[in-house]
């Protein structure tokens, strides 16, 4: 019996490789809102969404892709004048055609609308 299962799932490993596979993570929401942004997309009418977004915030300046886990992006931003380093995280989820964008200062009590803008230019520039 234990054979048979180990065939079974040796079989299912090749016909379903870990690329078929995503792994999508859940974003935590917002404690503080002040300086922080996380809003849900339908993505429904975009080909392929978690391409083209990782795509735009590959090009956008000093962003930097930390961590890329199938269908999950964490990126850097470092602001240009005094350094502080935000972070930028991207879940999609293909069945359901939503993809959840999260953006949080590290430090500070508010951001003076630094996050909500890096949304919303990904948004314009995503749709």
């Amino acid at each position: 019996m234990k054979i048979i299962f180990l065939v079974i799932l040796m079989f299912t490993i090749f016909l379903y490789p870990d690329s078929s596979f995503s792994s999508q993570v859940e974003l935590k929401p917002c404690i503080q809102v002040a300086h922080c942004v996380r809003e849900e997309w339908d993505v429904r009418n975009t080909e392929n969404p978690f391409e083209e977004i990782k795509s735009i915030i590959d090009v956008t300046p000093r962003t930097k892709i930390v961590e890329l886990n199938g269908d999950y992006l964490h990126a850097e931003v470092t602001s240009k004048w005094i350094k502080y380093v935000d972070d930028l995280e991207v879940s999609y989820f293909p069945e359901l055609n939503k993809m959840i964008i999260r953006s949080e200062s590290r430090v500070g009590e508010s951001d003076l609308g630094v996050n909500q803008n890096r949304i919303d230019l990904l948004k314009v520039k995503m749709f």
